[in-house]
């Protein structure tokens, strides 16, 4: 949901049917393994073709004592709660209670752009309404309880950041709105409607709203410089209705979209609709997202809350469907499910490498400095504290880098690298694919 990102005996043993071997699931079960053996992170993964279950596995619970777990807890599921909020809003457009051309301004005409922003905008992400998630002078406005008024507030001050229908770009603030739209024309509030039209007709047991009081969701963790787990703080999630406050199991996540791909729940017409148009390049859709992994292509929504990371995805191409939840990440969500389908559908992909290098105080100060290259905008400062070393950008916050060769530290949460080189006051720089070699000033 987060739209600016910088860069107890558990069920431990997975399960997976005969099916398996021929998407390698024995190698991706080795590669989870390798995640959890190292405490890289914590979650669930469960995949499913044609509507079945091939593999499921927790991992890394055991690491967190103070938590219950079981098959019932559910994670927090971030803007994945999009995709649940559009299928509100095509269900009441399939009764024809609503239209994709419906003006704002019949609901909230004293909205921003009320008068030209279309129902099918907001879905559409092309409103050019703003995100009330981000708020500039207070970032973490939204982890204690807000009421309805100050966030309609905060979406009226935005004002439009875009001519409606110029363009996309994500807006948490439409999605919200859309939810309080479904809520006028039910007459029920969001959780209620989400248990009515969703959760009861698909037997999701395991799936609720939490802009009502919810019991057994696990929480977020971040690994602290005590290398330790400890609860992060996260959102107030009645604050986000219809953007990010759905809780599901990765089960239910699972039978939520295979019904939407099977036309259980809307029709094949609406589901067209919803995705993405790849003629336009688009990459957001009326409630999917275009989630291309190399020559395989899914449809779905990420979610991302204060700390908790998921993914759910369908590839109609072969009807299988993955759901992918870290709500303790050191090992990045996005390397995890890349590394996950590379896997299935033989990539090439670099496992990783978590050796434990044993770091000295002397050690670390041959790296301090400040790093740069004239083909980058910012500067790296990187410094060490209690042990750990640091690296920071620019106007950015300090990133821990752990060390997995000598010389060689990555965050591995950004994807990001760093070689030293301390005989020529030298690093390399590594993300995303581009390569800096810097130097210390």
């Amino acid at each position: 949901m987060t739209s600016r990102l910088i860069f107890v005996l558990l069920f431990i043993a997975a399960t997976f049917n005969s099916a398996a071997q021929n998407l390698h699931l024995e190698k991706v079960d080795a590669f989870v393994t390798l995640i959890e053996n190292n405490n890289r992170s914590i979650g669930s993964l469960t995949i499913y073709k044609d509507g079945k279950q091939l593999y499921d596995r927790n991992f890394g619970q055991t690491h967190i004592t103070e938590q219950k777990f079981d098959e019932q807890t559910k994670y927090k599921i971030g803007s994945i709660t999009k995709t649940y909020t559009a299928v509100l809003i095509f269900e009441l457009i399939e009764k024809g209670s609503l239209s994709l051309e419906d003006k704002l301004e019949k609901f909230f005409p004293d909205m921003p752009g009320a008068k030209e922003i279309t129902i099918g905008q907001m879905l559409h992400h092309s409103s050019g309404l703003g995100d009330f998630v981000w708020k500039e002078e207070n970032p973490d406005w939204l982890n204690h309880k807000v009421t309805e008024k100050q966030i309609f507030d905060e979406i009226k001050k935005q004002g439009l950041v875009f001519t409606p229908g110029e363009k996309q770009e994500y807006s948490n603030s439409g999605y919200y709105l859309l939810a309080k739209i479904a809520e006028q024309i039910g007459k029920k509030d969001y959780a209620a409607l989400i248990d009515e039209k969703i959760c009861r007709p698909l037997g999701l047991k395991n799936t609720l709203s939490m802009s009502k009081e919810a019991t057994n969701v696990f929480a977020s963790y971040s690994y602290g410089t005590d290398q330790s787990w400890a609860e992060a703080e996260d959102f107030y999630f009645p604050n986000t209705t219809g953007a990010g406050d759905v809780a599901a199991t990765t089960a239910d996540m699972l039978k939520f979209i295979n019904s939407l791909f099977t036309y259980k729940i809307l029709a094949k017409e609406t589901i067209e609709k919803m995705k993405p148009v790849i003629e336009k390049k688009e990459y957001f859709g009326m409630g999917l997202l275009q989630m291309p992994m190399r020559t395989q292509m899914f449809s779905g929504h990420g979610g991302d809350t204060k700390g908790t990371h998921s993914a759910l995805g369908y590839n109609e191409k072969d009807r299988v469907s993955i759901a992918l939840v870290i709500n303790g990440e050191r090992y990045s969500r996005n390397q995890f499910l890349l590394g996950i389908l590379s896997i299935m559908y033989e990539e090439d992909f670099e496992i990783p490498t978590f050796k434990e290098v044993e770091t000295t105080t002397e050690n670390l100060d041959m790296y301090k400095g400040t790093y740069s290259a004239p083909e980058l905008p910012i500067e790296i400062s990187i410094f060490h504290d209690k042990g750990i070393l640091y690296a920071q950008g620019t106007g950015q916050p300090a990133l821990p880098l752990d060390a997995y060769e000598t010389n060689k530290y990555q965050f591995e949460q950004a994807g990001v690298k760093i070689e030293f080189l301390p005989k020529s006051n030298q690093m390399i720089f590594k993300q995303g694919g581009m390569v800096f070699k810097m130097s210390k000033k």
